[in-house]
């Protein structure tokens, strides 16, 4: 019997069939570490991350139009505590744009406890230095983490900094799923994320556009756009 561990989750697989834009069956095994997975602009990366999201298809999708069948699946295979994927999805899931409240209560939403609150904001405060190490000349972090008063960029590393300060504070072992990690960050910013996300022990699925690439890293599967259909291409590396 495989014993549960109640403070981690890692996904495994997805297999989507028929699936909103994703035609006939495509599957994707995920790393223990970093998964990058390729795609232009409507080619269904969201789509991906929504799967995940529900574990199961997302309200508002529907089968493929050109599917042999009106029928449409989505199973996601994991290990570990299924469970902690939905109650902390705010911090798993992590968009191009971080919609923070003046008390970062998207972040907090799913944490009762103050003190852990107050340790969460202090080791974010400590991360989003981290992040923005690669620009210190051109940033002055404020003590109180306004994020009114920062560009966008900076705001996405904010977002970033708090949900794996959750991570650490907590003791909880849960995947990241990014879309467009890396859009809204200019390339200064986007070295010094990457190297702080390279450096994590969680499981991070990147859905990336090409321009989001850098030159050492090779994408682990491609989204194939062709006949209005996307489709699942594993790659040789």
């Amino acid at each position: 019997m495989t014993k549960t561990i109640f403070n981690s989750v890692r996904f495994m697989k997805i297999h989507l069939v028929d699936y909103g834009i994703f035609r006939g069956s495509n599957r994707i095994e995920f790393k223990q570490h970093q998964t990058l997975i390729c795609g232009m602009n409507g080619t269904g990366k969201t789509t991906i991350a929504n799967a995940l999201a529900h574990l199961d298809p997302a309200p508002g999708v529907n089968p493929h139009i050109l599917a042999d069948s009106p029928k449409m699946s989505v199973e996601v295979e994991t290990v570990g505590n299924r469970e902690l994927i939905k109650q902390y999805a705010d911090i798993i899931f992590l968009g191009c744009e971080f919609e923070l409240m003046d008390n970062q209560e998207a972040i907090f939403k799913s944490i009762e406890s103050n003190q852990h609150r107050e340790e969460i904001k202090d080791e974010a405060r400590s991360i989003f230095h981290v992040l923005l190490s690669e620009k210190p000349w051109k940033t002055k972090i404020p003590d109180d983490l306004n994020y009114n008063i920062m560009p966008a960029s900076e705001k996405m590393c904010l977002g970033y900094a708090f949900a794996f300060a959750a991570r650490k504070v907590l003791n909880i072992d849960i995947p990241c799923v990014f879309d467009s990690p890396y859009g809204m960050l200019d390339i200064e910013l986007r070295d010094g994320v990457c190297a702080f996300l390279k450096k994590q022990s969680y499981q991070q699925i990147m859905l990336c556009s090409e321009n989001e690439i850098g030159k050492e890293d090779k994408a682990h599967f491609t989204l194939n756009y062709i006949n209005n259909s996307s489709q699942v291409i594993k790659n040789m590396i």
